[in-house]
């Protein structure tokens, strides 16, 4: 049971918006789906960040490598909006983490306070070949990248040069205007401690109620308590939602995509392995099908201790926002009551 009120519930949500896709979204496009997602009551719109996108897995289902710049688009959606926070997920290690640290500094000063961090391992191969770095540097670029980071943006000096980047004596002025910045940490397992060292919030993929329950609420709890935090880790989690009444078209549509979606495999592989239950299951993990339906399983998220879920209304950008912006409305004025009912 979530024991809130509707309105409670929408500020533990946020949103994805996509600058990429087969429909290759333009500026006008992002920024309409921004301020639906603002005036729905939403709390944040969260922004992925890559060099360009890759050829690999199913995004080259796309058929077009299309990508509008992220670093371009933030800041307009900081100004076509007022209330919304904008986070930003982006790939630590394949910038000198002073760029990151302006970037965000900048960015929260432009918001008026409404910009997170969401620094990311990052996988696509191409980021790493325009970033200059080797996989298997990735934890140890993005440790030293969260101490630079953290100390710019708290106003603490660089005293030292470190292993990969040379930061000593850079200074960031102006600084951001929340105080601590909101940080966040999306991995798995690996990115706990980290998490638990630098952030607000850690940012796994779709947990069942279960595992929120059961291993993820504990883990946190414990780690908060062994580094001494003054505020408790808080756990997001990503899920998606696709709300109709149409149980054929969820079972032969929407089931499928989403197989494909959540375990990183192409539609093909998802259509050939629909019936294969070591993947992890749409039906099991995501809010989909029935208004009633999904009310129930953020109810239960809530109630198992999930205190922010980041919604995916289009697939990853395999359907166009318009596809998103339908079912991003209709589960804020569907679901949401729902769920805030149980």
């Amino acid at each position: 049971m979530s024991n809130l009120t509707a309105e409670e519930i929408l500020k533990k949500l946020r949103v994805y918006l996509f600058p990429w896709g087969a429909n290759e979204p333009d500026v006008d496009s992002m920024v309409e789906f921004a301020k639906a997602a603002e005036e729905l009551g939403y709390e944040a719109i969260h922004v992925p960040w890559h060099f360009t996108m890759p050829k690999t897995k199913s995004f080259g289902a796309f058929g077009t490598r299309y990508l509008f710049d992220p670093m371009v688009l933030m800041p307009i959606l900081a100004r076509e909006t007022s209330r919304i926070k904008i986070a930003f997920e982006f790939v630590v290690p394949a910038l000198h983490p002073f760029v990151w640290a302006q970037y965000f500094a900048s960015l929260d000063n432009a918001s008026n306070g409404r910009a997170v961090a969401v620094p990311v391992l990052g996988w696509w191969e191409e980021d790493f070949k325009v970033g200059m770095v080797k996989k298997t540097e990735r934890g140890r670029r993005m440790d030293e990248a969260l101490e630079t980071i953290t100390k710019l943006m708290a106003g603490e000096p660089i005293e030292e040069a470190g292993a990969i980047w040379d930061s000593q004596g850079l200074e960031l002025n102006p600084k951001p205007v929340q105080q601590p910045f909101p940080l966040w940490i999306g991995g798995g397992e690996k990115s706990l401690n980290r998490s638990a060292k630098f952030a607000e919030a850690f940012y796994p993929l779709f947990p069942t109620v279960e595992e929120i329950r059961d291993d993820l609420v504990p883990t946190l709890k414990r780690l908060s308590e062994e580094y001494g935090r003054a505020k408790a880790l808080e756990l997001a989690v990503v899920n998606y939602g696709m709300i109709s009444e149409d149980a054929q078209w969820i079972d032969e549509w929407a089931i499928p995509r989403l197989l494909a979606r959540i375990n990183g495999i192409t539609m093909e592989e998802a259509l050939e392995r629909r019936d294969d239950q070591t993947l992890n299951r749409p039906e099991e993990r995501l809010m989909i099908g029935t208004p009633e339906a999904a009310a129930d399983r953020l109810a239960a998220m809530i109630g198992a201790g999930a205190d922010h879920l980041v919604m995916d209304f289009y697939l990853h950008g395999w359907v166009d926002a318009k596809f998103g912006l339908e079912h991003m409305t209709r589960f804020a004025h569907e679901v949401v009551p729902l769920a805030a009912a149980k």
